[in-house]
This record gives C-alpha cells, sequence and structure tokens, in this order.
C-alpha cells in the first residue's frame, strides 16, 4: 500500500497553501500534482467522483476532500511531526476564520482586479458559486463594506499577538489556526500587491507583519510534481485503506453498503455518490469504483458537507 502524500493543488489557490504550509510546518516529503484553476479536471473526476474544489489529498486508494479533513488527516498519518490540533478549540477557530474572511477577500479582489479576469475563469466561478457576480462594476462599490467586514475580524487577530507572543495560542506552539489565518491574507496581498497599505493598512502593523513572516517561514516541505497520470496508477496500484480510526458509531443513521450523496453545503455544490463506509462525528467516507482506478474511498468532513440517501 502506497503512504506517499500527494496533493493536487495550484499555485495562487489559498486553500491549496493552508496544506502547503501544513506540509512545512510539519517538514514532510509529499507529491505535488499541478491542476487547472478551472474544470475540466479530468482526473480528480474519477478519484473524487466530481468532487470540484481545490487541494485534494490522495494517499494510495484514498482521497480526502476539503482542507478541515485533510490537515486532521496529516496529524493522524504523521503523528511523529508538530500536531496541527494540539487541543479541541483550534479547529472550530479555524472554521470561523475561513468562514469570515475568504468570501469578502474573494469580492475585494474582483472589485479591484475583475476586469483582468479571464473570460474562462469568471464564467467557471458563476457555476462554482451560483448566485454571486464576479464582475469588477458589480464588486467595486462593495469595497468598503468588505473591508469593513476583514477589519472586524482583523482586529480580534490583532489583540491575540499584542502581547508578543510569536504564535496565535502561544509564544512557540504553532498550529492550524496560524497556517489558517495566514492563508486568507496571504491570498489577500497576493492580490492586492502594492495597494495593500492603502486597502487593507491593518496588514502591514509590525507585530502582524512580523507574525505572517514567521507563518511564511514554514515553508512547504519537500514536493516532488508527478503527473495525473501517475496519480491515477498509484490509486489503481492500491486499495483503500480499512478506516479502523473511525468507531462507524452512526449506525443509527446509515447502514454499510448503502448508496449515498455528499454536497458542499456552501460553493462548489457537486454532489458524491458512492457506497457508505463509516462515519463519525467529524468524518464520512464513500466508496466509488471505476474501471480506471478500481475501488477508491472518498473521505469528506461532516462539518460542511449534507449527506442524504440516493
Amino acid at each position: 500500500m502506497s503512504e506517499e502524500l500527494i496533493l493536487h493543488h495550484y499555485a495562487r489557490s489559498p486553500f491549496s497553501e493552508k496544506v502547503r504550509l501544513a506540509m512545512g510546518l510539519k517538514k514532510l516529503n509529499w507529491r505535488s500534482v499541478i491542476v487547472n484553476n478551472i474544470l475540466p479536471r479530468s482526473h480528480l473526476e474519477l478519484l473524487a467522483g466530481g468532487y470540484r474544489r481545490i487541494p485534494v489529498l490522495q494517499v494510495g486508494a484514498d482521497v480526502y476532500c476539503d482542507t478541515h479533513l485533510i490537515l486532521r488527516t496529516l496529524d493522524r498519518l504523521r503523528p511523529d511531526s508538530p500536531a496541527l490540533f494540539s487541543n479541541s478549540v483550534i479547529q472550530p477557530l479555524c472554521w470561523w476564520w475561513d468562514k469570515s474572511i475568504l468570501a469578502p477577500a474573494v469580492r475585494i479582489l474582483v472589485g479591484l482586479h475583475g476586469d483582468k479576469l479571464p473570460e474562462a475563469f469568471i464564467e467557471d466561478r458563476k457555476k462554482f458559486a451560483p448566485g454571486h457576480t464576479f464582475s469588477k462594476e458589480d464588486n467595486e462599490k462593495d469595497i468598503p463594506v468588505n473591508v469593513q467586514r476583514i477589519n472586524s475580524h482583523l482586529a480580534w487577530l490583532t489583540d491575540m499577538l499584542a502581547d508578543g507572543r510569536n504564535f496565535l495560542l502561544g509564544d512557540s506552539s504553532p498550529c492550524a489556526l496560524d497556517i489558517t489565518t495566514y492563508h486568507g491574507l496571504w491570498f489577500i496581498m497576493g492580490g492586492v500587491g502594492n495597494e495593500t497599505e492603502n486597502v487593507l493598512p491593518q496588514l502591514t502593523q509590525p507585530k502582524l507583519s512580523a507574525w505572517l513572516k514567521r507563518v511564511a517561514e514554514f515553508g512547504h516541505g519537500t514536493s516532488k510534481e508527478i503527473t495525473p497520470e501517475e496519480a491515477l496508477d498509484v490509486a489503481k496500484q492500491a486499495e483503500p485503506i480499512e478506516p479502523t480510526y473511525i468507531k462507524n458509531d452512526l449506525k443509527s443513521e446509515w447502514h454499510v453498503g448503502q448508496r449515498l450523496r455528499v454536497t458542499p453545503d456552501d460553493v462548489g455544490r457537486v454532489p458524491v455518490e458512492g457506497t457508505f463506509v463509516a462515519a463519525n462525528n467529524y468524518e464520512i467516507v464513500l466508496r466509488l469504483s471505476n474501471e480506471t482506478t478500481g475501488n477508491i474511498n472518498v473521505h469528506f468532513p461532516r462539518a460542511g458537507f449534507d449527506v442524504v440517501p440516493v
């Protein structure tokens, strides 16, 4: 069984940056599969049953979706390296940040640079987030409101660092919260560029800037690029693991072998259908099968995903 970590990602994906930084903090070796920033992604169609959000972590014939689960999985698979989730408050705090920051950040960047976005990218994102507009003129007038929304959370972040600590939850213990908070700001600063000080001046405050630099220094670990075809071959040569780490104590909800549909509850709402393998309050696993890859177990977090019988 292959235990190599294979990350399907692209350079400017903020959620991919979160996982890359986790690889760096944990000093991991991993394989990199670069994907398009828009559909199609034919190899992921096969590996993840149509799930379209990026990144995706592959370990042999097991595929892990959504960064909240991917980071928990890195802790489980690589427990000897620094823990991303060292206590029970970190995951809810990560959820707070991702849900609060990324949407207004995207609207600010589109308001500033939407006229430079390729038409194919705009059309793809309209399907990804129905009801959202990706035109510069529609978002430009709302930049002040979205800046306010981010600033209110930046104030809390700045307060956390006010006592001079090196990291958000302690002086010497970086964790998933540092990585999660950083990746959203990395996305903003990369898009705003030289306008950062004018658009979000809080990001240039000395303690916040110093913290941003410390997190960036985690790096991305050690990666080697492979092709999508090589990743598919890894899956084909492997068999999914038996998820014995899941107690499967929710038998009253579903039974093993039952056909289920899992769908993100916000954006990228492409359903994935498969047979139920296991679940607890944090994770659900579906079995998919196709001629190209054989059997695949696709893993989703429970939070942020709807599960219904087919």
